[in-house]
């Protein structure tokens, strides 16, 4: 049996700091509620309609709303947990400072696309401002969630650019590449 090379010891990552643990924690909290919120609106509306025979008015703006919001938070978490669209036809192949490097270059690309969405997002969300919805909801609200999620992405996604490139855990298999999370098995 071959020894295995001496590695050393993983460190924790930024991650794994209490302020990011306490906002995945939010973050998970508040996609739960908003996923209850719409279902509520939803089923108020289904009852008002065929058990009460009244149709309520807000009750589709606020659901499409509550969804936008949902989407957005859902995009942080989604690069929080590394779980988003990643280049992987050459991760298998890399390995040390190219795959480091790699990494890096995915983060740059996904991180100037994060940048445009909430440069647009408060531009929409500026013009938001003087409108309102027929039901009388002020537009900017559902704007907000474009540069909202956009900005937890970005936090997330500096988080993991900064783990990786102080090489926090790369060589201990938790994983290959920012967008690739399975564990190899020994």
């Amino acid at each position: 049996m071959k020894p295995q090379p001496l590695s050393p010891a993983p460190r924790d990552g930024i991650n794994q700091t209490r302020a990011f643990r306490v906002l995945a924690s939010v973050e998970d909290l508040l996609i739960a509620v908003l996923v209850f919120a719409i279902f509520c609106v939803v089923l108020a509306g289904i009852l008002s309609r065929f058990v009460f025979h009244v149709s309520l008015s807000w009750n589709i703006e606020i659901s499409v709303t509550l969804m936008i919001w949902m989407t957005f938070i859902g995009i942080a978490v989604g690069v929080r947990d590394k779980v988003h669209v990643a280049f992987e036809l050459f991760e298998d192949k890399l390995s040390g400072r190219w795959l480091t490097c790699a990494s890096l270059v995915q983060m740059l690309l996904m991180g100037f696309l994060l940048v445009a969405l909430a440069w647009g997002g408060w531009q929409f969300t500026e013009l938001g401002f003087s409108q309102l919805t027929p039901s009388g909801i002020p537009q900017w609200i559902s704007f907000a969630a474009i540069p909202a999620g956009s900005a937890l992405g970005l936090l997330h996604l500096a988080a993991h650019a900064w783990d990786v490139a102080a090489h926090v855990d790369l060589d201990s298999g938790a994983h290959r590449g920012h967008g690739h999370t399975e564990t190899r098995t020994q």
